[in-house]
């Protein structure tokens, strides 16, 4: 058995057999990392006003070719908080680029902006996968993300059972999701219980679907 944590900003600590893909943030420098560690790079739009954007571009686009970074982002749109819109989907727009580019996925942080991105990827057409980490949405706004491609990483809001996360993970096909913890203190095998739980199998077909699906992604895992 062996969990895979698909977005996290800190470095797992549980003792069990773990994968994670730890989200760094430019301007930070690529950590090192040790066995069963990944990471992903990008330009987060919570920490783009003050910075030189070209400068952040710049990071990316050097941590973008270590093998050690196996994704983009998280990079996104948030309508809650960041810059003004257009200055945000700018830099999306340059690291969707950059993740065409160097052919790795990208992670996507998306707050009350899921249409944009939505409208986004139809007009880009990307090549890679795309993924939104913690969707916290309806089940019919799952169908439509999936229909047009995207992949979805659910968080701890499964944990609540009134929560429509739960809903839209219990229908989501097995072929298009992942779990994260996030940047939060919660256990990701916590997560893979009450995953299984709510789609009523076992933890054992639940982490086969998961990390069948991040091999197809990330041929790193495939190692794993």
């Amino acid at each position: 058995m062996r969990y895979l944590d698909f977005h996290t900003h800190t470095w797992p600590e549980e003792s069990v057999e773990i994968d994670a893909i730890v989200s760094c943030v430019a301007p930070e420098p690529v950590c090192d990392y040790q066995e069963g560690i990944y990471l992903s790079y990008g330009i987060h739009p919570w920490y783009i006003q003050g910075n030189d954007t070209e400068k952040l571009l710049e990071h990316v686009r050097e941590a973008a070719h270590f093998n050690r970074v196996v994704a983009i982002g998280e990079a996104g749109l948030d309508k809650l908080k960041g810059p003004p819109m257009d200055v945000q989907k700018r830099l999306f727009c340059w690291q969707i680029e950059i993740s065409e580019a160097v052919n790795k996925p990208l992670i996507i942080h998306s707050v009350k902006a899921n249409n944009e991105v939505l409208n986004l990827r139809k007009t880009m057409n990307p090549a890679q996968p795309w993924i939104i980490h913690g969707f916290n949405g309806h089940p019919q706004e799952m169908e439509q993300l999936i229909k047009a491609g995207f992949y979805l990483s659910f968080g701890p809001k499964i944990l609540y059972p009134s929560n429509k996360a739960a809903e839209s993970f219990r229908q989501i096909p097995e072929d298009r999701f992942f779990l994260e913890t996030d940047h939060t203190n919660k256990s990701i095998v916590a997560l893979y219980d009450k995953a299984a739980d709510i789609r009523g199998i076992s933890v054992k077909v639940l982490e086969e679907a998961i990390r069948k699906n991040g091999a197809q992604l990330i041929p790193a895992l495939k190692r794993s």
